[in-house]
Parts: structure tokens; C-alpha cells; sequence
């Protein structure tokens, strides 16, 4: 880790309204994007895998600046294997039983966010709504 004493999970959204000026939360992204240099950065892989799409690709540009934010020391990847097999478990049985609909990337950070053994102060989302509830138990302020 890296000096700063607290960390930040990074939601997919975040990244979509940082880099496409035409999303709806592109203002807000850019008035949030400071915290990024105050905090560990935690980035699970999915979204990774869900930011770095074939769009994104095409806008060099896009892919320099993600690319020297990653590239940072306090930018930690998150490793997705722990909880792989159990977000596909919860989300196809919650979208069966209409339950909740949460995307399973989303699902992958909601067992991030609810596992004890990672440090994380902070979730940067716009989709409040996927992860409330796992935030307010584990007490993550949500920004």
C-alpha cells in the first residue's frame, strides 16, 4: 500500500462519466475526481474488463489517462478469484427469483466491498442504489 491511510473502491460508472464528456455525471466525476490523489485507489477487475471495452479503445486519449492513473503506486488492482463463483451464484439466483437485478461485475464488488480482510473507507459510484446496503453495513462512506 501506499501512504495514504485510506482507500477507495472505484465503481465502472465512475470511470464511463470521467472519460465521456456526454455522460450524464461527467461534471460530477471531474469535481470527484481529486479524491484519486488523496487515497488508495482499489479497482476490481470487472471493471477493468467493463471500462477498457472496445469503445474506450478507440480514443487513444482515453486510454494514455486511465493507463498513468493505473499506472500510479497507490492504484491497487483488486483480484476478482475470491468471489468469481459466488456473484455468479447470488446474481443468477437473484435475477431468477426477481429478487434484485445487479450486474454480475457489480456483484463482484459488493463482495468487495463486504469482505472484512480488505481495507476500504469509500465506494465512488453513481449507483448508489447496487451498493447502499452493503456500504451501510460495513460502514463505507458512499461519494
Amino acid at each position: 500500500m501506499s501512504r495514504f491511510t485510506k482507500s477507495i473502491v472505484v465503481d465502472t460508472g465512475f470511470w464511463f462519466a470521467l472519460f465521456d464528456p456526454r455522460d450524464q455525471y461527467h461534471a460530477q466525476a471531474g469535481e470527484k475526481e481529486n479524491v484519486l490523489a488523496q487515497m488508495n485507489v482499489l479497482v476490481p477487475w470487472p471493471s477493468l474488463y467493463e471500462t477498457i471495452n472496445t469503445r474506450f479503445c478507440k480514443k487513444p486519449h482515453q486510454v494514455v489517462r486511465f493507463e498513468s492513473l493505473l499506472r500510479q503506486p497507490h492504484f491497487l488492482r483488486i483480484d476478482d478469484t475470491p468471489y468469481r463463483d459466488k456473484a455468479l451464484e447470488i446474481t443468477l439466483r437473484w435475477s431468477k427469483s426477481k429478487k434484485r437485478v445487479i450486474a454480475l461485475a457489480d456483484m463482484v464488488i459488493r463482495l468487495v466491498l463486504d469482505d472484512i480482510t480488505i481495507k476500504k473507507d469509500a465506494l465512488l459510484t453513481f449507483n448508489a442504489e447496487d451498493f447502499i446496503d452493503v456500504c451501510r453495513t460495513q460502514k463505507i462512506e458512499l461519494l
